[in-house]
């Protein structure tokens, strides 16, 4: 794969089921270098195939032909597809289409969009959630731009946020708000303008829909639901807690209560403090189950490492937990006839579970559904059968959808022919290597076409309760497809092995996890003769650069190294970082000597690595001074240094950044490994 190749990167998201289960809907999205955006519109995949096999992608045709549509839902009444609509240089809005087609409408305009909603179980109602500015902030008022409002007097640990354009978002927190769903038969409802508006108040946030407000403060709401009684059961943030949400009822007089035991959990080990992540209705949709994805923060309510997310059914007196707490479990649920379907981070793969509660008191079933050399993203029951479709990467594509039955696997998309047939695919090979303590490491091999010797690339990833997996990863294919052998890994502080291993590197950053690292490079260059051990390159970003910085800091064997958006200095991130309030407390330490013995900053003077420094202008989560700082200390120790730097972008930039800085960030890359380990 070839830099210029990312615009054929597919994206997809979760599946949609219509009610009749002979069709789902998503949304694939991918870069488009001409808008210098990532654009993209909802597709129609056919399920009930004819007799015989179908060649994958012949039963999917595009039903939008918006700039960017995303998150598709069908109605429960199969009559509507709502979805999120965002036109070129706006912010999404929520849209809806006739399921048989037709044109789709926009019905809300909201000044910072939409956030995220769900359908009510009549079909008459959607929940929306959207950021709400304080009067004064983000346009407004007219005339008043960004650079001459009133000063922010803020309280709390909790400021910005890296994903958020410029990161404040305490002045816009996310509210919501109960639209009445307008008769699709009826005349379309249009913007008031001129004489028309002088009626509208100037900080009306929609005029598209009948609309009124659930909630009204200072505090985050996500994940609303609909129950079947006209209530609306969503997460909030709680007051006293920087960590905590709670899961909040709003009866439909606007009554809100606390869900009872939301914030608090039974464990073997005591009482322990919960984070409510996500919330669904699953089962009869007459008397369906509520089920909450939750984490447990320990019995202070501060300790998120490695706090895999469980299942929990939701009752009268409190929460069953319906999950163990060793499973690498996602917060996102999609809800089903016999329970909620959710994925799992487990040994580089994405498994599929389905997580069904019983009602007549007996244990909860766990049943994996799909176990796969394939990474699982989103997934949806089809009404009526034991069939689950679902959207996948596999080794070969990245994106894909897919039916899982009895019967096993059956891709139904071709989504990622173009670029498979631009530029081959390189597979990975599976390898387990050995520790010094004895503890093993797991990880995969890719190498480039041709005979070897192959310089190799040690990457490292971040997190670091992250995870490599095998399926296809477009940095990977950038390196072998320029003739590089590609070394990756999961050390201790990975996910997808246990908690255990998630929290074996508390306290210990620099130790188990370098000696990991380098143990299964070791392994990789004795059981590949092909790989070229005179020309080996390192590189990592966010705690990937930090390792990869700590590692160039003590071994020296390295042609060349990429630091990139890294985690350098731990003292420096607090305060500075939108973690950084708690992260090096809780992975680091919470003494000066903790922090400063874990720095890579530190063993900057000791690096004779030649180094490229990426860093991003906006990244709040790794903020610039750490990029900035480190690169100088090389500088002035007389190190070959580069340093790269990307306006506008934050710490998402080589995931979710424009494509021209994405490609112009491979490219860059590619450049600077041509120039050391040519």
């Amino acid at each position: 794969m070839r830099p210029e190749q990312i615009c054929l990167l597919p994206h997809l998201s979760a599946p949609s089921v219509h009610p009749d289960g002979t069709w789902a809907v998503v949304s694939m999205t991918h870069p488009n270098f001409e808008a210098d955006d990532r654009v993209g519109q909802l597709w129609r995949i056919a399920l009930g195939a004819g007799p015989g096999p179908t060649a994958p992608g012949t039963g999917s045709r595009r039903i939008t032909r918006g700039f960017a549509d995303t998150s598709p839902k069908v109605s429960p009444d199969g009559l509507l597809i709502a979805f999120l609509r965002r036109n070129q240089g706006h912010r999404p809005q929520l849209a809806l289409m006739e399921a048989d087609g037709g044109e789709p409408w926009i019905i809300t305009s909201f000044t910072q969009g939409v956030n995220e909603f769900s359908w009510s179980p009549d079909s008459r109602r959607i929940v929306v959630s959207a950021r709400v500015p304080d009067p004064g902030r983000y346009g407004t008022v007219n005339g008043i731009n960004a650079g001459h409002e009133d000063p922010r007097h803020l309280t709390g640990l909790k400021l910005r946020h890296n994903s958020l354009g410029a990161g404040w978002y305490t002045d816009r927190p996310l509210q919501l708000f109960l639209l009445e769903v307008p008769d699709p038969e009826a005349e379309p409802a249009v913007p008031p303008a001129g004489r028309g508006a002088i009626s509208i108040p100037e900080d009306s946030l929609a005029a598209m829909a009948s609309m009124r407000s659930l909630t009204e403060d200072h505090a985050d709401w996500t994940s609303p639901v609909i129950c079947p009684d006209g209530s609306v059961v969503a997460c909030r943030e709680t007051a006293d807690s920087a960590m905590i949400t709670s899961l909040v009822r709003i009866s439909p007089d606007g009554q809100i209560d606390a869900v009872p035991g939301s914030e608090t959990i039974e464990t073997p080990e005591g009482i322990h403090r919960t984070s409510m992540n996500t919330v669904t209705l699953a089962g009869d949709p007459e008397d369906p189950d509520l089920l909450v994805a939750f984490a447990d923060l320990g019995p202070d309510g501060n300790d998120p490492v490695s706090a895999n997310t469980q299942i929990g059914l939701v009752g009268a007196d409190g929460i069953t937990v319906l999950t163990g707490t060793d499973l690498g479990l996602s917060s996102t649920m999609a809800p089903g006839p016999a329970g909620v379907l959710v994925t799992e981070s487990f040994r580089g793969c994405g498994r599929l579970h389905l997580v069904s509660p019983n009602g007549d008191g007996s244990a909860p079933r766990d049943t994996l559904l799909l176990d796969v050399d394939a990474v699982a993203r989103g997934a949806a029951q089809i009404p009526g059968s034991h069939d689950t479709v679902v959207t996948l990467v596999t080794p070969q594509s990245p994106g894909e959808v897919a039916l899982v039955g009895p019967e096993g696997v059956t891709i139904l998309t071709d989504f990622g022919r173009d670029l498979r047939e631009a530029s081959p695919v390189t597979l990975p090979r599976e390898l387990t290597a050995t520790s010094p303590d004895g503890y093993p490491v797991h990880g995969w091999v890719l190498t480039p076409e041709g005979p070897g010797p192959h310089p190799v690339i040690l990457m490292i990833h971040g997190g670091p309760h992250s995870q490599y997996t095998g399926s296809f990863f477009d940095e990977f294919q950038a390196m072998t497809g320029a003739g590089y052998a590609v070394v990756a890994c999961n050390p201790r502080g990975s996910a997808g092995y246990g908690r255990d291993h998630g929290r074996a590197l508390i306290g210990r950053f620099g130790d188990v996890d370098a000696a990991d690292v380098m143990a299964f490079l070791e392994a990789a260059l004795a059981a590949h003769p092909d790989l070229d051990r005179d020309r080996m390159g390192i590189m990592g970003g966010s705690y990937g650069g930090y390792l990869t910085a700590w590692i160039i800091g003590h071994d020296h064997r390295w042609r060349g190294a990429i630091v990139e958006r890294g985690y350098l200095d731990p003292a420096s991130f607090i305060g500075s970082s939108d973690i950084g309030w708690y992260y090096p407390d809780c992975y680091n330490g919470t003494t000066r000597e903790q922090l400063e013995a874990q720095s890579a900053m530190r063993w900057a003077e000791q690096v004779t690595t030649p180094t490229l420094v990426i860093h991003a202008e906006q990244d709040l989560r790794a903020p610039m001074t750490q990029g900035l700082e480190y690169h100088a200390r090389l500088t002035r120790a007389g190190v070959d240094t580069e340093l790269l730097i990307f306006p506008g972008e934050n710490h998402e930039l080589s995931r979710s950044g424009t494509p021209w800085h994405r490609r112009q960030r491979l490219e860059t890359i590619l450049d600077f490994w041509s120039r050391h380990l040519a």
